[in-house]
């Protein structure tokens, strides 16, 4: 009897047996199941020639008698499946079915020399559309070319991970993170094949803060290397007439540079304070914009982190260590860490702004407040004569941490920009007595911040002490070698949350030392 094929969407739920001709787009991992007892199951998508997707799924044991069938981008023949009605929320097209393959389930491959193209169509995110879906569940697709490999990490937890560098067409180089099973196969692949300009196609990513912009994979995840589509061969083609451009943005580390992966935002991406407090639970991330003031009661405004990674770490400054997060010999640190409130008229939210980003809006800098620490001078007044005089706009985002076995809800600024810095979006504030949303003239008209009006004599021969010692430390060969550092979420390179010269900066003598300049300013005092 001649074989009959059909489409997929002539396969419903009232049919025995059929047969469809595929290609498979997509074969995913063996994942295991949240329920009790735990089911083994893995996931295919698949297409018919006109381009109609369908899921289709594997349980437990019959997953061994499909091991070395429905490869990737291969076609077969598919006989015999159970079909489903699909629930809504995982439905891969207008397909209202999935499919069950079993041990009973006939597959069979259809030999030909190369794969036809994939007739199915992707929906893409653009790379400068990805900090709408930052720290979210809301996973998005995209294509990119695999431009560098970092070596694999071991986790804490047990878990191995690959950074990747990716770019596409945009030319805004981002870091990708692979996790466990897609950094032992897809990363290794990935690696061992890194010259060969690689187009993945990356399903359900998540989008994260780490490092500022970044995407990272998830257990249901999906990753497709060199997918036999027209779009791959031309973003390839793209790539190599612009490789040499593609590689002085990696020699540039754009992938690190907050002001490349989070640029600006137009107007039409800033929300109101009122919106961000009512919102970014669910959300977690937004644009906001308003005036600044410090928020009462810091008694510190830097603290301890790792050179390579910023991790928070309780080891003195100067020290060199191997650090536990990034695992990597690295030397610790002073960063800047200032709570603020930014208030636009309609509400006023409570967050911690860091680094260069801070100080950029105060006279001081890390290594000023750490060796200003031990002398228990407080800058509390200055500051805050200092912040109020600014507007900024920034990039907020709400995360949860445990506070005496409760979750408590907090903000972070990830990048944040001046008034002058951001002068193309007009700032805005609402009167509280008309609820009326007017520019703020002030703050568009905003310049440098001038280091000596804020102080006292005394205060200011401190500050110029400090301001000495460490362009005099600055001046001395660094006190370790970091050449074998690799890359990991959180590094941050010369000029992009750190000073370049505060990151070379060597161990500092203690303000009790002989020869430091505090000491000789108490001593010349007294």
């Amino acid at each position: 009897m001649a074989r009959r094929c059909l489409s997929v969407h002539e396969v419903n739920d009232k049919m025995r047996r059929w047969t469809v001709l595929v290609q498979v787009v997509e074969k995913s991992h063996v994942l295991t199941s949240n329920r009790s007892p735990p089911i083994r199951f893995q996931r295919l998508v698949l297409t018919d020639s006109e381009g109609t997707l369908v899921s289709a799924v594997i349980y437990g044991n019959d997953i061994r008698y499909f091991s070395n069938l429905l490869q990737p981008f291969k076609r077969y023949y598919i006989t015999g499946g159970t079909v489903k009605k699909q629930d809504a929320k995982y439905k891969v097209s207008d397909y209202q079915f999935s499919w069950v393959l079993h041990n009973k389930t006939l597959v069979e491959e259809y030999v030909e020399p190369n794969p036809p193209l994939l007739p199915c169509t992707f929906e893409f995110t653009k790379f400068e559309d990805l900090f709408r879906f930052a720290d979210t569940e809301n996973v998005q697709n995209l294509q990119a070319v695999v431009v560098t490999a970092f070596a694999t990490k071991e986790q804490n937890n047990g878990c191995t991970t690959r950074d990747f560098i990716v770019v596409n067409e945009e030319k805004k180089p981002m870091l990708l993170t692979l996790w466990n099973e897609f950094e032992q196969n897809q990363g290794t692949q990935l690696a061992n094949s890194i010259g060969n300009a690689n187009v993945i196609i990356g399903m359900k990513l998540k989008i994260t803060t780490f490092n500022y912009l970044s995407l990272t994979t998830k257990p249901g995840s999906g990753l497709l290397i060199n997918p036999p589509t027209s779009e791959a061969n031309a973003l390839k083609d793209w790539y190599n007439a612009n490789k040499e451009e593609i590689a002085e943005l990696i020699q540039q580390m754009a992938y690190k540079d907050s002001s490349k992966l989070l640029p600006p935002p137009s107007s039409k991406d800033i929300i109101s304070v009122a919106n961000a407090l009512n919102t970014l639970k669910d959300v977690k991330t937004a644009w906001i914009t308003g005036k600044i003031s410090l928020s009462p009661g810091q008694q510190k405004f830097w603290f301890e982190a790792c050179e390579n990674c910023q991790k928070a770490i309780n080891v003195d400054v100067g020290w060199v260590m191997r650090c536990s997060s990034c695992k990597e010999e690295s030397k610790v640190i002073a960063r800047t860490r200032v709570g603020i409130a930014v208030d636009d008229g309609t509400g006023s939210i409570n967050t911690v702004i860091f680094g260069l980003d801070a100080e950029k809006l105060i006279p001081f800098t890390a290594l000023q407040f750490w060796e200003a620490h031990t002398e228990e001078l407080n800058f509390s007044a200055e500051l805050a004569s200092a912040l109020e005089k600014h507007a900024i706009v920034c990039f907020i985002r709400y995360y949860e941490s445990d506070y005496q076995g409760q979750k408590e809800g907090k903000y972070n600024i990830v990048k944040a920009y001046t008034a002058e810095e951001s002068a193309h979006i007009p700032m805005v504030i609402t009167t509280a007595e008309a609820n009326e949303i007017i520019p703020d003239q002030q703050a568009t008209v905003l310049q440098p911040t001038k280091k000596t009006e804020f102080f006292s004599p005394s205060t200011k021969k401190i500050l110029d002490a400090i301001a000495e010692s460490s362009t005099a430390a600055n001046e001395l060969p660094p006190a370790v070698t970091t050449s074998k550092r690799a890359l990991v979420f959180g590094t941050v390179p010369p000029g992009i949350g750190l000073d370049s010269a505060e990151a070379n900066t060597p161990t500092l003598l203690s303000t009790n030392a002989l020869g430091s300049p505090l000491k000789k300013q108490r001593d010349d005092e007294l």
